[in-house]
């Protein structure tokens, strides 16, 4: 490549002889030739990026959603057209086809493997005779039977078409397989198994065949796709009109038995109420207890059917064996209310889990009460096995501890009253000998004694309040027998 004038000079570094000329306009550098936006990136950014774009538009690149098929590219395959024999078919039909030619020749049809018979059974003249003899069916046309299912795989359609026995009565697809399965059924029941019974009923049941049934089915799909217009749209007006008395059979007969319940009183709780199965849905009221309560039975009121069945007399059903049987199978206690109980919707008790109703001790004896429990190592707040005979017991246990430490609170309070008379008692045999040193001295051995008393009191004071209400009563009544007894001397 030669170079230029403007090379050398600027190689010598000359100063260029237009320039030293004179002040002049300066050249424009050639435009160089704009770089090409690449494809994946707008033309802004790329502006902003300026020429070391070309890895980021290979990451903002488009991703190509299918590759195309190399078809030139990469080693080319050859095929080769090679004769083949099916080991399935017994013919030795030989046929052609193309394969890879880097597949072994000797190779076996790789389809042969899907060609899987079905099991085909033979019989004996014994067997026949023993089990299979029909009045409608030969041993010679049973052969042919079986020889040609096995013919055509058992597909009943072919073997319906190609059935023709010669000399032969008619047969329907029904008759070819009730017959071929009520024999396959019989040999599998009556031969040697050397599995479990499980595997061959399951076996006998693949060979189910239900003739009448079939042919009931084909009759009504015959019939179904026979209809006519007029007749669908008869039987779709006939289902809807069905669907909707349905609808108001189940409406009527729930606001019904609303109606009958609200009459009755049976969510009321009402202990004269009783369900039973005599009467319509079940109810039967006593009217009689109703009407000395003054209830809205005594109310008149037309005489219509329900009335008159709720007004029949109450008749309560012995319990019978079987019910006490199921009560007792099913673990169940039914408690009848006692006659004092209120008549209200509270009096109904409802289903309850026994646990739930174990009784609690008061707060104020609660901690003694637990304390007795852990020194007989029991837990007052817990049963391990909740049945009727431990709660029964735990509430026994609870109701004699209960009433232990209430006598031993009596107890407690009665020798605390004893302590403080004795003490009242030795102050009062002590006056007489104090008063002889003075005139005064009866007073003032009153005046002592009570005050002595007072002290008393304040410093054997118990710390229960109900004690010392008690021990303050005892001492005024001391006091007004004391003022008695000194003003009759």
């Amino acid at each position: 490549m030669a170079a230029s004038a403007a090379d050398v000079r600027s190689a010598l570094s000359i100063p260029d002889a237009t320039l030293a000329a004179g002040p002049s306009q300066q050249k424009k550098p050639a435009a160089t030739p704009a770089a090409r936006k690449p494809e994946g990136i707008s033309r802004e950014l790329y502006s902003l990026i300026g020429p070391s774009a070309p890895s980021i538009a290979a990451q903002l690149a488009k991703p190509r959603l299918k590759q195309k098929p190399n078809l030139t590219g990469g080693g080319k395959v050859k095929w080769e057209e090679r004769p083949f024999k099916n080991a399935a078919r017994k013919d030795g039909l030989e046929l052609r086809h193309w394969v890879k030619a880097s597949t072994d020749p000797a190779a076996e049809y790789p389809f042969a493997k899907y060609n899987v018979p079905p099991v085909s059974y033979t019989y004996s003249q014994d067997e026949f005779t023993r089990f299979l003899e029909d009045k409608e069916w030969t041993k010679e046309e049973t052969d042919y039977l079986f020889n040609v299912v096995q013919e055509y795989d058992t597909r009943w359609y072919i073997i319906h078409d190609r059935y023709s026995y010669p000399e032969g009565t008619p047969r329907t697809l029904e008759d070819l397989k009730d017959r071929y399965y009520s024999v396959c059924r019989k040999l599998v029941r009556n031969r040697p198994w050397a599995g479990d019974e499980a595997s061959r009923g399951q076996l006998i049941s693949t060979f189910q065949f239900d003739k009448e049934r079939e042919l009931t089915r084909k009759k009504y799909l015959l019939s179904l796709e026979n209809r006519t217009p007029e007749q669908i749209a008869e039987e779709e007006a006939l289902y809807i009109e069905i669907k909707r008395l349905e609808q108001n059979e189940r409406k009527f007969k729930r606001d019904r038995e609303d109606l009958l319940r609200t009459i009755a009183g049976i969510d009321s709780g009402l202990p004269d109420i009783v369900e039973d199965d005599g009467g319509p849905l079940g109810i039967t009221v006593d009217t009689k207890k109703l009407r000395k309560k003054g209830s809205i039975m005594d109310m008149d009121s037309p005489a219509t059917p329900s009335a008159l069945s709720i007004s029949t007399p109450l008749i309560k059903r012995p319990p019978t064996a079987k019910n006490t049987a199921y009560d007792a199978q099913h673990c169940i206690i039914r408690t009848d209310l006692s006659a004092n109980a209120p008549a209200t919707k509270a009096a109904h008790q409802a289903a309850y889990i026994r646990s739930f109703k174990l009784p609690v001790p008061k707060a104020a004896i609660a901690p003694k009460i637990a304390q007795a429990f852990s020194e007989l190592g029991l837990s007052h707040s817990r049963l391990v096995m909740p049945t009727r005979e431990n709660c029964a017991q735990f509430e026994a246990l609870l109701e004699a501890t209960t009433a232990l430490v209430e006598t031993k609170r009596v107890v407690d309070k009665v020798e605390y009253d004893i302590q403080v008379l004795k003490g009242q008692l030795g102050m009062r045999t002590s006056q007489p000998a104090e008063g002889e040193d003075g005139g005064e001295g009866e007073d003032a051995g009153g005046g002592d004694s009570k005050t002595n008393g007072d002290s008393m009191e304040v410093d054997d004071a118990p710390e229960n309040e109900d004690e010392r209400a008690q021990s303050v009563v005892s001492t005024r009544s001391g006091r007004s027998r004391k003022h008695v007894s000194s003003c009759d001397v």
